[in-house]
Parts: structure tokens; sequence; C-alpha cells
């Protein structure tokens, strides 16, 4: 469950920063989905800040799969015993 948020948080910044470098597409910078305004919320936007929370949501998605192969592994040598 909790790799499925973590990659439906990725894609919703992803969206959201791609979004924020097209200048035709709004008038000026915002937010482009609720989910991506639920994580960033109403501090002072820029594409910096976008680009940075899609960056750690991206490197925690890939941690929390990383880490799964491991968390079974260990559950089953608990269970053995």
């Amino acid at each position: 469950m909790a790799i499925a948020l973590a990659v439906l948080s990725v894609l919703s910044l992803s969206q959201n920063y791609t979004q924020s470098l097209i200048p035709e597409a709004n008038d000026g910078i915002g937010i482009s989905n609720i989910l991506a305004y639920w994580i960033i919320g109403e501090t002072q936007w820029t594409q910096e800040m976008f680009k940075s929370f899609y960056d750690q949501s991206t490197y925690l998605a890939l941690l929390l799969i990383l880490l799964y192969p491991v968390v079974l592994l260990a559950e089953t040598k608990l269970k053995r015993r």
C-alpha cells in the first residue's frame, strides 16, 4: 500500500512539475492537481521547489520498492522460527 501511494505521489508531483515548465499553460505558476496541493501546500511556489518535492518523492518511492524484498525475506525468516 505504501509503495502504491508513493508511486501515485511521484506521478502527481511529476505532472505538477512538468506543467509548471510550460508558461503558456497557466497564468503564472500554480498547482496542477489536488494530490500535489496536499503534499506541497500553500507555500511560495517555485519551479525549483516543485522539482525538489518531485525528486524527494522519487527517492522515497525507490527506497520503499528496494526495501520491500528485504522486509519479505525478514518476515519469512521470522515465521520459520
